[in-house]
């Protein structure tokens, strides 16, 4: 194997594999048929120089580690495994959107709800601690993203919005702060808007995709979209534009 194949393979197995533990280590593992897991310990995928193997019946420590695994296709799995390095917010978008959140909810998010959390930004950029983070993302490959970054969090729910707001996952739970960051709430109905909003002590920020803007995965629906924005906008306590998006504070009912 060469170079390129290493880091092919570590792309692969952050796609389609799965948190395990190791002893208090966290990695992404990627069992197969034939009895095997496979894992890398690299922090840059494109640098990696080493696939590691064991047997999948050998396990380490008590298993206590995150799902991610949603059973949900989501058009994002594909793009997930580069999505920090080639598809994020720009600087000058993390930027203006971590202003508009202090400024809506100040310098501590506190406990913290992301809906359609992806690889947690907000975390990585420090806008939020892991500890009091819990994020929503159908995408098994962007949670296993997330993971790969922030092992320990206050909880992650492999599903989409509706389901669970459907199931109740998060019960009667109020978070002091609740996102819906890089273009999310494009995907929310107005219906789920509301239900989003109702989560928060202090309401919502949520971010939509500017007319003419859209995701690199190419599955939104513009209808929908300009439905979704144009409810934010009724509303909105406050909006501005930032970037590809237009982000709003939609206050508690």
């Amino acid at each position: 194997m060469d170079a390129a194949d290493f880091a092919r393979a570590a792309h692969v197995i952050q796609t389609f594999g799965e948190p395990m533990k190791f002893y208090k280590w966290t990695r992404i593992y990627l069992p197969t048929p034939m009895g095997w897991k496979h894992w890398t310990m690299d922090r840059n995928l494109d640098e990696t120089t080493l696939v590691n193997r064991g047997r999948v019946e050998h396990v380490y420590g008590i298993q206590n580690m995150p799902i991610t695994r949603s059973c949900v296709a989501s058009e994002y799995d594909v793009v997930a495994s580069e999505w920090d390095k080639k598809h994020c917010l720009t600087d000058d978008e993390i930027e203006g959107t971590t202003t508009f959140i202090k400024n809506v909810f100040g310098e501590q998010l506190w406990r913290t709800l992301d809906v359609g959390c992806g690889t947690g930004w907000p975390m990585t950029t420090g806008l939020v601690d892991p500890v009091r983070y819990v994020g929503i993302d159908h995408s098994t490959a962007m949670l296993n993203a997330l993971v790969a970054k922030h092992a320990v969090t206050a909880g992650i729910h492999a599903m989409t919005w509706s389901d669970a707001h459907e199931k109740r996952v998060l019960c009667g739970t109020h978070f002091d702060s609740v996102l819906a960051l890089g273009g999310t709430a494009s995907y929310l109905s107005p219906a789920e808007l509301r239900e989003v909003t109702a989560r928060g002590k202090r309401g919502a920020v949520v971010m939509h995709y500017r007319d003419g803007e859209g995701p690199v995965t190419d599955d939104l629906d513009a209808a929908f979209a300009a439905a979704s924005l144009r409810a934010a906008t009724r509303f909105a306590s406050s909006q501005v534009a930032v970037g590809r998006f237009v982000v709003s504070h939609l206050p508690e009912a």
